[in-house]
Parts: structure tokens; C-alpha cells; sequence
């Protein structure tokens, strides 16, 4: 169902079954892309040169040659993440220089072993590449995910192009409206600024002209201070200290706090328990551990304002990485939905009854991940 929010439609892509966390956000991807007109723009962060990856590469190309234009953003530095996990390929498989090739396997052995093997050639991604109504725009440092389809839909939040998604538990919503998408335009140019009486509006971290314009950690900072009955957070990767005892003081003053986190995170799992931890230590919350990995980047606060998107609450996210999220309030029908997915997942994830249960991690490996995302 859409939901009405100032000037556009919103809708929540998730999927109550929990037997496939990407399924409907692929399948729309998939429907979108058949019914541009005109343009699509793609930002991706991880694009791995599996099946779903090789699928909708084979519809970017379809669209192309019908003389749609497509503009392609690719973070380069998720060559890493495609490229030293699961089948380790990317869909567009650039040279990379020997020196990012031995920090790769450097970085690897923080990562837990998911190789699996396939038969991917990277032949489609060349030709998708040397279309002529395809353009290539390499970014660096930019964790966001997003598809625009004729400047009049877009679909945003967390899940990347690859395969594994399907078995993971995250979010992405579906937003129509020229005047929103201008807005997008305008807020990702940092052309306008914020609007806090909007109940849709987009944050970011960003490079403008050189300078780092990050703005989501200040943001969130306001809402969870704000928050003054319950506070709800589903996070993939967490750590910036600054976050966290912002947290720790909203439970000390006597917000609920619920957090829902993976029992094993495909990386940085570490830093994620000794983090977790030491806000266990200082303030009482509830703690639920998913047996699915959860990717998510979600705070609610109140039951009434939600804020989601690309960034977590880690050091990377926080304070290197260019994101965006979306903040949604005054809309209870759209709540709603994102209430009933979290009351789905945290029933299904094992409540922490004791702080044993989180002490089981490798404190080197935790300073190590740390460390890598200081100097990422």
C-alpha cells in the first residue's frame, strides 16, 4: 500500500514471510526497469557478479538498447567486499592496482570465510559498460543505494546487488513524485537545506566542492536525545562512540530501548559485540540476536518518526562514508508497516539474558576492525 507524505508516495518493500529479504525489492527493481520510458539512474555500493547481479545487468542492457539512458554510479571501494567474499567477483570487473589487491587479502583475514564458487564470466558487465546510451560514474567512499527511474520513482535504503541479500533482513522503500525526486536532487547537491516540518525528507553525508558535508550522525544524535518513551534500533554494523553514549543516556533517563542485532554478522561482528557490550554494561536494554544476518540501518523513535537508509552506526558510516537516509514522521499508516515488520523479526530473534552472552568475541579482532574503518 502507498502511503501519502507531503507531496509523494511512500511504501515499505518488505517482505512479513521473512522466507526471502530481497525478494521484493529485486522484483520491482526488475518491473521498473522494463517500464522506463526515459532514464534510470543506479547508485550502488556492492554489485557482485552473481545471478541477481547478472539479471538485472542483462535488463540495464535491454533498456539501453531500447535508448533508455542509464547512468551508473559504482563505489569502487566495495571492490573489496565483492571481491574477497562469496564467489569474490565483481559484475564490473575492473584492474585494480597490486597494492589494493594485497590490502584486500590483508583486510580478509578480519572477514569470516564465504566463498562459494560459480561460473560468472564478466563479459556481460563489459558490455553493459561500453553501451553507448550506458555512463559510468566511479565514485569513492560511497555507501549509498539507490534507483531513479524517469525522475518520477524511487526505491532507496540498504540492500545491494548480490545474491546473499535474499537470506539477509533489511529495508528499502519505494517513493514516487517529480517534486520528491527534485527534492532528493536538491538535498544531495546541498542546494536546500533540511527541512525539519516536512514529514519526508533526506539526509546525507556528502562531499561538496571538497568538504565533507556529514550530517546523518548530528541528525540521528537529535533524534534519539529526542526520543522520551521507547527507541528501537536494527543496525547491521554499529561503534562510533559518540552514538552510543547517546543511546546509553536515553536509557538512563528511562526510554525503552529495543535493539535487534545479527548473532554472527557477515563482517565486523567483533566490534559489533564490544560495542554492544559496553552499552550493556552502563545502561539496561533489550537486546534481541537475529539467526539471520541483519543488514538493516533503522532507529524509530516514539512509534512515530523513523529514520533509514545507507548508513549505520559504525565509525565508517559516521564520519567516512557519503550515505543517505530518509526520515519519515506524521505518517501512521507508513509507521505501521515498519512496526509490524519489527515486531516480526524481534519475535523471531533470541532475547540476551545475560551479558555472558555477548563477551564472546576476539577484543583483537574487534581493534582491528575498528582500526580498519578509521583509516578506510
Amino acid at each position: 500500500m502507498d502511503y501519502s507524505t507531503d507531496n509523494a508516495e511512500i511504501r515499505l518493500l518488505s517482505d512479513l514471510s521473512n522466507k526471502d529479504g530481497a525478494a521484493m525489492t529485486f522484483d520491482r527493481v526488475i518491473q521498473l526497469i522494463h517500464n522506463a520510458a526515459d532514464s534510470i539512474v543506479i547508485h550502488m555500493f556492492v554489485w557482485r557478479n552473481d545471478e541477481i547481479g547478472n539479471q538485472i545487468g542483462r535488463e540495464i542492457l535491454a533498456a539501453a538498447d531500447r535508448g533508455v539512458t542509464v547512468h551508473i554510479k559504482k563505489d569502487v571501494g566495495a571492490f573489496m567486499y565483492e571481491r574477497i567474499e562469496a564467489n569474490r567477483k565483481s559484475f564490473f570487473n575492473v584492474t585494480i592496482s597490486r597494492v589494493k589487491r594485497l590490502i584486500y587479502k590483508i583486510n580478509a583475514l578480519t572477514f569470516p570465510d564465504s566463498y562459494v564458487e560459480d561460473n560468472y564470466d564478466d563479459s556481460l558487465g563489459r558490455q553493459v559498460m561500453a553501451h553507448q546510451n550506458v555512463t559510468m560514474e566511479w565514485v569513492d567512499h560511497t555507501h549509498s543505494k539507490y534507483y531513479i527511474f524517469d525522475r518520477q520513482i524511487m526505491i532507496t535504503g540498504s540492500i545491494n546487488l548480490e545474491d546473499r541479500h535474499r537470506a539477509y533482513r533489511d529495508y528499502m522503500v519505494e517513493m514516487s513524485g517529480e517534486e520528491l525526486i527534485e527534492r532528493f536532487s536538491l538535498r544531495d547537491r546541498d542546494a536546500v537545506a533540511r527541512d525539519v516540518g516536512r514529514s519526508l525528507d533526506f539526509v546525507f553525508n556528502n562531499v561538496i566542492d571538497g568538504k565533507k558535508q556529514f550530517e546523518i550522525k548530528p541528525v540521528m544524535l537529535e533524534l534519539i536525545s529526542a526520543a522520551r518513551r521507547s527507541l528501537y534500533i536494527e543496525m547491521a554494523y554499529i561503534g562510533d562512540p559518540d552514538i552510543s553514549r547517546e543511546i546509553v543516556e536515553a536509557a538512563k533517563r528511562g526510554v525503552e530501548v529495543t535493539t535487534l542485532f545479527s548473532r554472527a554478522a557477515n563482517i565486523g561482528n567483533d566490534i559489533n559485540y564490544r560495542s554492544l557490550l559496553r552499552i550493556c554494561r552502563q545502561a539496561e536494554i533489550a537486546v534481541f540476536l537475529s539467526e539471520k544476518m541483519i543488514h538493516s540501518k533503522l532507529m524509530l523513535i516514539d512509534d512515530e518518526t523513523v529514520i533509514l537508509g545507507s548508513a549505520n552506526t559504525s565509525v565508517f558510516s559516521m564520519q567516512k562514508a557519503v550515505e543517505m537516509d530518509v526520515i519519515v514522521k506524521d505518517n501512521p499508516q507508513f509507521i505501521d508497516s515498519i512496526r509490524k515488520t519489527i515486531d516480526s523479526r524481534v519475535s523471531q530473534g533470541h532475547k540476551v539474558q545475560s551479558l555472558d552472552e555477548l563477551k564472546n568475541y576476539n577484543k583483537v579482532v574487534a581493534s582491528l576492525q575498528q582500526l580498519h574503518q578509521l583509516i578506510h
